[in-house]
């Protein structure tokens, strides 16, 4: 396994230090250098050329997105954000960065970002944007209810949820009831438009109308409808990447 040379930028000495002992506990992984604000963020980039970068965003001087935008595309290394504030977490994908933490850092989420970045590296792409293989999904499904086919357009499902051994499709202001698993329907749909919520929960992203936080570092997002749902940590990158497309 090569080695990822890391550099880490955060004003705060305590949370840089902590970080650097999480990297340093990953096999593989060199932490080349610091940086305490954004303007010797990009001269540590220029000088030091490391593979990935774990940057705070509110920093002293200038922040985090706004410093790394200085640094052109092309010399630009891979981007991990840490940050306490979950509000920015779509600014920091749309810059295409390989995840978003929150502090305090987890140690196996990080373990999973890590991950993620060296398979960017070594495809040059991201695995959460590619389009599924094969023909595209089709914009209408059919499911079997109590009374027969039914056809579904897939642009007017708001989300679905598993109900014991159903599925509910929530569809412009009714709820079918299926005989199916979620994860078997959900291979019918399209993964860059369909994604879970949480382990029960699937979306339409483009049903999405704002998300929020709501204590105890959970989140809830709400649809166009009204809907309120909840947001599990575990889907919460995924989720929040694919909105940022």
């Amino acid at each position: 396994m090569s080695r990822l040379r890391v550099l880490v930028a955060d004003d705060v000495e305590l949370a840089r230090q902590k970080v650097i002992r999480l990297l340093s506990a990953q096999e593989g992984v060199e932490v080349v250098g610091t940086a305490t604000n954004g303007p010797e963020m990009i001269d540590a980039v220029a000088r030091l050329r490391p593979a990935l970068l774990m940057l705070d965003i509110s920093m002293p001087e200038q922040d985090g997105i706004s410093a790394l935008l200085e640094i052109p595309s092309e010399d630009r290394p891979l981007v991990i954000f840490l940050t306490a504030h979950e509000e920015f977490a779509l600014t920091a994908f749309r810059v295409n960065a390989v995840d978003y933490l929150l502090k305090p850092i987890d140690a196996e989420l990080l373990a999973a970002s890590l991950a993620r970045a060296r398979r960017r590296l070594a495809t040059g792409t991201d695995e959460t944007l590619q389009k599924a293989p094969g023909a595209s999904p089709p914009a209408r499904i059919t499911v079997r209810t109590d009374t027969g086919l039914r056809v579904v357009l897939a642009e007017d499902i708001n989300w679905v949820e598993a109900v014991r051994n159903y599925v509910a499709i929530h569809v412009l202001g009714e709820t079918l009831i299926v005989r199916s698993t979620l994860q078997g329907l959900v291979a019918r749909l399209d993964p860059r438009v369909f994604t879970y919520a949480h382990r029960s929960v699937v979306v339409n992203l483009h049903k999405v109308r704002e998300l929020r936080p709501f204590g105890n570092g959970d989140q809830r997002m709400w649809l166009h409808d009204g809907t309120q749902l909840s947001i599990s940590r575990s889907c919460r990158e995924s989720l929040l990447r694919l909105l940022a497309r």
